[in-house]
């Protein structure tokens, strides 16, 4: 009886522990088909803007992706580069830091390319204006994403062309010639008291050296023949005649400031162009998005309006030029597919249009420009992202020195326009190869 007992407690017990037993497995299988929770990631920004701006995006970001938290860095863009790179060779870069359009050449080795699981290329090119993909994608990779696409506009003052009867803005340079030629005032000494416009020079000149880039291009100039040389130097042909499109796009510019020039309204005595406008003392000048705000500022009852870049007469296709930044990731970033995630999630659309709405800024998606359109100071920027161009500047900064030196060689007569413009070619080509050379 003894054993008897022993053996129906036994049994009693394996009858308890069983169904326990079971319950216990299924709640760890159930545990174990769930996903492990995320890590923790910080993401350190920088950029220009207040943190204001950015406060309500980061708060709708981190209620999607809780794991991820943001550290912004606001900086100053007189110094930026130059911060930047000292934080990158100490290991202390940012892990989300932004780019100017013509920079990639000089920072692809240093960043961390878009994940295509983040996004796909198809994605990237449906999404965003055609300069963006120019700029920011190269050997099969997305190396920065940007949150607004900027362009050189035309600004005029209305009340200028009223009084000599001109009702609208030039579309093409043709009218834009006879527009300059109406609107200039000059004393009986022949100086300049109204300028139709401020261009020809580049020290007093806002954005001279993009100006005449985008007149090289629409000219029909090819900027660069490889990433060893330069291009727009070389000859072209059009119905069967040969020309320099470079070439002619210098003159052109540079007549602007030529007294014995029909349409002589610029030199380099006169103040900065953006002053020039401010002050009413100049009818059009060319700049982006930004100066609309430093006009409005400091010449409030300025009757001035925006329009589009003027182009080659009969063209069937638009070409104005881009200026802006695009978002990356640095290569040495502890978390780059978190970092990406950020600026994925900020480049969408709804997203996008909240910053920009913050920042007042012209968009890069396709799908946002229609909602700009119609806005008075950025409709005619955000139309223009869709037309924008640039091109292949392994140095930008020395670029524009060696433009400016193109523009002044023959401002102050000491080249022709075709010599200055096969120096200035051939220096661009030294300048790729020496930087092809150090890659090697």
């Amino acid at each position: 009886m003894q054993i008897f007992n022993i053996e129906i407690n036994k049994n009693n017990i394996i009858f308890f522990i069983a169904p326990v037993a079971v319950v216990i497995i299924i709640i760890v299988a159930i545990l174990g088909l769930r996903p492990s929770p995320l890590s923790s990631a910080k993401i350190i920004f920088w950029g220009f803007e207040d943190q204001e701006v950015y406060r309500p995006l980061f708060k709708d970001f981190q209620a999607a992706y809780s794991y991820i938290d943001i550290e912004y860095v606001q900086k100053s863009p007189e110094t930026y580069e130059k911060e930047l790179l000292s934080a990158m060779a100490s290991g202390q870069g940012p892990d989300v830091f932004a780019i100017k359009n013509s920079w990639l050449p000089r920072y692809q080795d240093k960043i961390s390319p878009l994940p295509a699981k983040l996004m796909a290329l198809k994605t990237y090119y449906d999404s965003f204006v055609d300069v963006a993909v120019q700029d920011f994608v190269a050997d099969g990779n997305i190396y920065g994403i940007p949150w607004c696409v900027d362009t050189l506009a035309l600004y005029w003052n209305k009340d200028f062309f009223n009084t000599v009867g001109i009702a609208i803005p030039p579309k093409n340079w043709d009218e834009f010639v006879e527009d300059v030629q109406k609107i200039t005032l000059k004393d009986e000494n022949g100086n300049i008291s109204r300028a139709g416009a401020a261009i020809g020079a580049s020290s007093n000149v806002e954005n001279a050296t993009d100006i005449l880039s985008l007149l090289m291009m629409q000219s029909g100039a090819k900027m660069i023949e490889s990433k060893t040389r330069a291009g727009f130097n070389q000859e072209t042909m059009v119905k069967g005649e040969q020309f320099k499109p470079g070439r002619d796009a210098l003159e052109f510019y540079v007549n602007f400031s030529n007294p014995q020039y029909k349409a002589y309204t610029w030199n380099n005595r006169m103040d900065n162009s953006l002053n020039s406008f401010i002050q009413g003392k100049a009818a059009m000048i060319f700049d982006y998005s930004s100066a609309a705000e430093k006009i409005s500022e400091q010449a409030p009852y300025l009757n001035f309006s925006i329009a589009p870049m003027p182009q080659v007469k009969d063209t069937n296709i638009a070409i104005t030029y881009g200026n802006y930044w695009g978002e990356s990731v640095w290569l040495g970033s502890k978390s780059p597919n978190e970092a990406w995630t950020f600026i994925s999630w900020m480049a969408s659309q709804n997203s996008q249009k909240r910053y920009l709405d913050l920042v007042k800024k012209p968009a890069s998606r396709r799908d946002v420009v229609p909602l700009q359109e119609n806005d008075p100071v950025l409709g005619v920027f955000a139309k223009q992202s869709l037309s924008a161009r640039s091109w292949y500047q392994f140095d930008d900064a020395a670029i524009k020195e060696i433009f400016i030196q193109m523009i002044d060689s023959v401002f102050y007569s000491r080249a022709t326009f075709n010599d200055a413009v096969e120096r200035a070619a051939g220096q661009i080509s030294s300048l790729m190869i020496e930087a092809q050379n150090k890659n090697k």
